[in-house]
C-alpha cells in the first residue's frame, strides 16, 4: 500500500485531532459525549471549547496510552504545529506554529513559540527536549500570545502541566523495551499526606543504541544514541484552607550520541562523500560526534485565595544548564569541518498573578520579572586544520513587563476581551575571537564585558477579542493580537561592527476569526479558524561564511501568512474516537532586503508547510470485566518546506537555490494495542505492543547549507526510523 493509499485509508475513516483525546480533567455534561478539557491558557481555568483562541490540548488519557513525556514527537499533531530536532542535536528542538519560528536554535538568539513547565518559561531552545515523566496536560496556543505570555510567544505558546501530589498513597511503574536494544523505566509515586504536605517522587531512564553504524572512527562505533535520565520532586503544603505552596525540583541529563550528519551536495574534496538524500544504515566520519546537557530548576509557587478580590499566585524559578557538544559537521571521514560548544547558562524569573471575577467582569493583572547569564566556549576547525579558531561569547538580559487583560460579559451572549502588556529590557553581549596559528593567537574580536553599551527595548503588546456565543453548543470569535520576539546583538560574528549591531524585535499583528462546535449531542465537536499574520521587522536567520561559521540574524523586511484551521473530534459510539486536524499556510515575503535590494520575490518562506494533516482512531475493541483492549493509530502528514531563505532562482555562482534545502513531504504512522485494567491482587496492569513511523519514512528532515566558501557542503539529518517495542506498566 502506497503512502497515499495509507493517508487517503486512515483520513476517510478519521474526524478529529489527536489533541481531543477521549478522557479529561472534567466529565461532558451529557452522557456518553466527549468529555471536556479544561485548560488555563488565560490563567485561570476554563472549559477549552469556551476559550475564543486557537487551542488544542493533549489529555491525559492521550498522554498516557502513548507513552508520551516531552514535545519531541508534537509535530503535526496541531494543525500549522511543526517540531524539528536543530541537525545533530537531539535535545534542542525547532518549533514553528503558523510559520512563525526561530529555525537557528543558538543559545544567545529568543524562539518564537514560548516553552512553559507549569508556568515557568524555559527561555532557550539549545537542551530544552527533556523528558517529564508524568505529564497531565499539554496545551498548544497558536497565534500571538504577548499579552499574558510576554515576548518570544510571537507564534504561540505549548504549556506543559504536571500532575500535582494527591496527597494519597498510590503509583506505577513502567518498563518498555523495542528494537536497537531500547530500554525506558518510567515510574511515579504518590506518598500519603503527613500533616499540612503531600510529596510526589517522579522518573524515567532511556536507553538505546545508535541508529547508525559509524566506521573508521576511533571515537565511537555508532550514531544517534539515546541516554537520558530525569526526575522531580513535587512537594505540596497547605498550610490552611486559603493557602497552597508548591515546590518544584527537576533534573534531566542526555549524555549521548548525536545525530550524524550525512553529506548530500559537496565540491572538491567533499565530492566523493556525497550520499543519496535518503538515510544510510552506516556513515563515516572521523571526529567525536556528541551532545551533553543537564538541565535543572526549582520553582515555588504560592496561590493565596483572598475571597472576593481573587487569588493571588507567586510563581518563582531558578533554572540553570550544562551543555557541551562536538560535532563532525560534514559527516565524512576527513577532518573537513569540527565545531564544539561548552555552556553555562541559568536564568530566574518571578511572576506575580491576580486572577478574578467580579459580577460580568472576569480579570487577570500581572508582573513579570526575568533575568539570564550565559556564556560559550566555541572552538572551531576548518579545511584539515588550516583554519581554527578560539571562540567565546557571553551575553545577559535583563527584562520587565506589567500586564492586565479583561474579560467583560456585554450580555450573556456577548463578550468583549481587552488587554495590554508593557515590556522593557535591557541585554549586554562580550565576544572574544582568535585565529590560532603556529606563532600563537591572531586577536580578530575582542569586547570583553561592559565594552559595548547594553542594547534596550520597550514594547506595548496589545490584544482584543470579542466573542458571541449563540447556545451553548456553539460560538464565535473575532480577535486581534500582537507578539514580538526580542531584539539584540549577533554575538558569534567575526567583526567587531557585526557583534555590536543590534537587530530589531520582530512585531506580529495577528487577525483571526473562528468558531468552535458541539454537535450530534456532544458526539462530534467541530473547530474552525482562519488567521492573517502581519510581521513586521522580520527576523531571518542568515548563513554567514567567514573566519568561522557562524549564522546570524537580520532585519530583513516584512512577511505575511494567511491560514485555515480546522479540528474534529467525533465519538460515533462510546468504544470509538476518531479525530482528525486539517492545518493550511500561505507565506510570502512583502520586502525583503538583501544588500540594499528587495528580493522578496526570489527568496524561500522556511519552516512553513502547506499543508498539516493529522488523523487519530481510538477503538475500544474489547471491554469486559477483566479488563479492556484498545486498538490506536495516529497519523500525521506534514508537507514539504524549506529550511534556509535561500533564492529560489540562483542569479549568482556562489548562490544555493532553496530547493536543495527543502525537506520533502513526511508522513509517519504510528500505532499500538494496549491492553489495560487488568486487575492484579490490588493493582492494575497494562501491556502495550506498538510501534512508530511504521511507514519508515526516510527522507529528511532538516538541511544545513555552508555555502560556497565551504566547498557547496549541505548536509542533511532524518526523523528515527522504524521502532518498535512492548511496554508492561503496574498502578497501585
Amino acid at each position: 500500500m502506497s503512502k497515499t493509499i495509507a493517508i487517503a485509508a486512515l483520513a476517510a475513516t478519521a474526524l478529529s485531532t489527536p489533541l481531543y483525546a477521549q478522557t479529561a480533567s472534567t466529565p461532558a455534561d451529557r452522557s456518553g459525549g466527549i468529555d471536556e478539557i479544561i485548560v488555563t491558557a488565560q490563567k485561570r481555568e476554563q472549559n477549552l471549547q469556551d476559550v475564543p483562541i486557537a487551542i488544542s490540548a493533549l489529555s491525559p488519557a492521550y498522554l498516557e496510552k502513548r507513552e508520551i513525556t516531552s514535545i519531541t514527537n508534537l509535530s503535526g499533531l496541531a494543525p500549522n504545529l511543526k517540531v524539528d530536532t536543530a541537525g545533530g542535536n537531539r535535545t534542542t528542538p525547532i518549533i514553528s506554529i503558523r510559520g512563525g519560528v526561530q529555525g537557528n536554535p543558538q543559545i544567545y538568539f529568543e524562539p518564537s513559540v514560548g516553552v512553559y513547565i507549569d508556568g515557568v518559561y524555559i527561555a532557550k531552545a539549545q537542551g530544552s527536549l527533556f523528558d517529564v515523566a508524568d505529564i497531565e496536560r499539554i496545551e498548544v496556543l497558536r497565534g500571538p500570545q504577548g499579552t499574558l505570555y510576554g515576548r518570544n510567544a510571537v507564534a504561540g505558546a505549548l504549556n506543559i502541566v504536571t500532575r500535582k501530589p494527591s496527597g494519597e498513597l498510590g503509583g506505577k511503574v513502567e518498563a518498555s523495551y523495542g528494537n536497537y536494544d531500547y530500554r525506558r523505566l518510567r515510574g511515579t509515586l504518590d506518598l500519603p499526606r503527613f500533616g499540612i504536605f503531600s510529596l510526589k517522587l517522579s522518573g524515567q531512564i532511556a536507553k538505546r543504541d545508535g541508529f547508525y553504524k559509524v566506521l573508521g572512527n576511533s571515537f565511537t562505533d555508532e550514531g544517534q544514541s539515546l541516554d537520558s535520565k530525569s526526575g522531580m520532586v513535587q512537594l505540596r503544603a497547605e498550610p490552611s484552607d486559603a493557602l497552597t505552596l508548591d515546590y518544584v525540583f527537576d533534573i534531566s541529563v542526555n549524555d549521548q550520541q548525536a545525530g550524524p550528519a550525512q553529506v548530500v551536495r559537496g565540491t572538491g574534496s567533499l565530492a566523493p562523500y556525497v550520499l543519496p538524500r535518503k538515510r544510510e544504515k552506516t556513515v563515516g566520519f572521523d571526529s567525536p560526534n556528541y551532545e551533553y546537557a543537564k538541565n535543572w530548576g526549582h520553582a515555588l509557587t504560592a496561590a493565596l485565595d483572598l475571597g472576593n478580590l481573587g487569588t493571588l499566585k507567586s510563581i518563582t524559578a531558578l533554572r540553570k544548564q550544562k551543555y557541551r557538544d562536538a560535532l563532525d559537521l560534514d559527516g565524512t571521514p576527513i577532518p573537513f569541518a569540527l565545531a564544539s560548544r561548552d555552556s553555562r547558562y541559568k536564568q530566574f524569573s518571578q511572576e506575580l498573578q491576580l486572577t478574578g471575577q467580579t459580577g460580568r467582569l472576569n480579570y487577570v493583572l500581572g508582573g513579570y520579572y526575568f533575568e539570564d547569564d550565559g556564556f560559550v566556549f566555541n572552538p572551531q576547525s576548518y579545511f584539515s586544520g588550516a583554519s581554527r579558531t578560539d571562540g567565546r561569547f557571553g551575553f545577559t538580559t535583563k527584562a520587565y513587563a506589567a500586564y492586565a487583560q479583561f474579560d467583560y460579559k456585554i450580555t450573556d451572549a456577548l463578550t468583549l476581551t481587552g488587554g495590554l502588556r508593557y515590556t522593557h529590557e535591557k541585554k549586554t553581549v562580550e565576544r572574544y575571537l582568535a585565529r590560532l596559528t603556529g606563532a600563537g593567537p591572531v586577536i580578530v574580536v575582542d569586547l570583553p564585558e561592559g565594552a559595548t553599551p547594553p542594547a534596550k527595548f520597550e514594547k506595548v503588546s496589545p490584544t482584543a477579542t470579542l466573542a458571541y456565543e449563540f447556545n451553548p453548543n456553539f460560538n464565535v470569535y473575532a480577535r486581534f493580537a500582537q507578539g514580538y520576539r526580542s531584539g539584540g546583538f549577533n554575538a558569534v560574528s567575526s567583526t567587531t561592527a557585526d557583534v555590536q549591531r543590534v537587530f530589531r524585535p520582530q512585531v506580529q499583528n495577528t487577525y483571526e476569526i473562528g468558531f468552535k462546535s458541539r454537535l450530534l449531542d456532544n458526539r462530534l465537536q467541530l473547530n474552525v479558524a482562519a488567521f492573517q499574520n502581519d510581521v513586521s521587522d522580520l527576523q531571518l536567520s542568515v548563513f554567514v561564511p567567514g573566519l568561522s561559521a557562524a549564522s546570524i540574524l537580520v532585519n530583513a523586511g516584512k512577511a505575511r501568512v494567511r491560514g485555515v484551521e480546522v479540528e474534529a473530534t467525533l465519538r460515533p459510539t462510546d468504544r470509538l474516537t476518531l479525530q482528525t486536524g486539517i492545518g493550511y499556510l500561505h507565506g510570502k515575503y512583502l520586502q525583503y532586503m538583501d544588500n540594499g535590494v528587495d528580493v522578496a520575490d526570489n527568496r524561500a518562506f522556511t519552516h512553513s508547510p502547506k499543508w498539516t494533516v493529522s488523523s487519530s482512531l481510538d477503538w475500544t475493541a474489547i471491554e469486559a470485566d477483566w479488563g479492556k483492549l484498545n486498538l490506536i493509530a495516529d497519523l500525521s502528514l506534514v508537507s514539504k518546506s524549506y529550511v534556509s531563505p535561500s533564492p529560489l532562482v540562483t542569479t549568482a555562482p556562489t548562490q544555493v537555490a532553496a530547493d536543495l534545502t527543502q525537506t520533502p513531504t513526511r508522513t509517519m504512522l504510528d500505532a499500538r494495542l494496549v491492553l489495560s485494567e487488568l486487575a492484579i491482587g490490588g493493582t492494575t496492569a497494562s501491556v502495550s505492543l506498538w510501534g512508530k513511523n511504521l511507514l519508515n519514512e526516510k527522507d529528511p528532515n532538516f538541511f544545513i547549507s555552508y555555502g560556497s566558501t565551504f566547498q557547496n557542503l549541505i548536509t542533511a539529518y532524518f526523523p528515527d526510523p522504524r521502532t518498535y517495542g512492548v511496554s508492561v506498566g503496574l498502578k497501585f
